[in-house]
């Protein structure tokens, strides 16, 4: 396995968006004990929309921003720069930021430029074509390397 704690999205967020307070509490303990969660089983955005286009999808009907909403106790913090949620697409022309392009990522520290730096992020995949190489996260526990 990989190391991580892993907890149904189901379980926190429930199909109508009710959230359940026994599965928030275990997502945000094992997030507090261990430093990150796999949380599988998100939905697609896609599912309730009749577009595949995910500029279309308002950012508080996505999953993501459910989870991060319900994880917070109902605001998404540092939204000013780039949005409440950042969409990350390969193979834009032009690209003027990394996450554009298909190149692969050191170990790095998103938003570190800010004087309140996010306590968390939330990355959901939500499509993965045939032909992608690559694309997987790496995490690191800066507090262990650190000791």
């Amino acid at each position: 396995g990989d190391g991580l704690v892993h907890i149904d999205y189901n379980s926190v967020i429930g199909q109508d968006g009710e959230q359940f307070r026994d599965g928030l509490f275990n997502l945000l303990h094992f997030i507090f004990r261990d430093g990150a969660v796999i949380v599988s089983n998100a939905p697609s955005p896609f599912s309730d929309h009749n577009s595949d286009d995910v500029n279309m999808i308002e950012d508080e009907s996505m999953p993501v921003a459910k989870l991060a909403k319900a994880m917070s106790g109902g605001a998404i913090s540092h939204g000013m720069l780039y949005g409440d949620i950042f969409h990350v697409r390969t193979g834009e022309r032009n690209a003027n930021n990394v996450a554009y392009t298909s190149s692969a990522l050191c170990p790095h520290q998103d938003l570190a430029y800010y004087e309140s730096t996010p306590g968390m992020q939330l990355l959901h995949c939500v499509a993965m074509g045939k032909d992608v190489v690559g694309g997987e996260s790496t995490l690191i526990d800066a507090m262990a390397a650190a000791y």
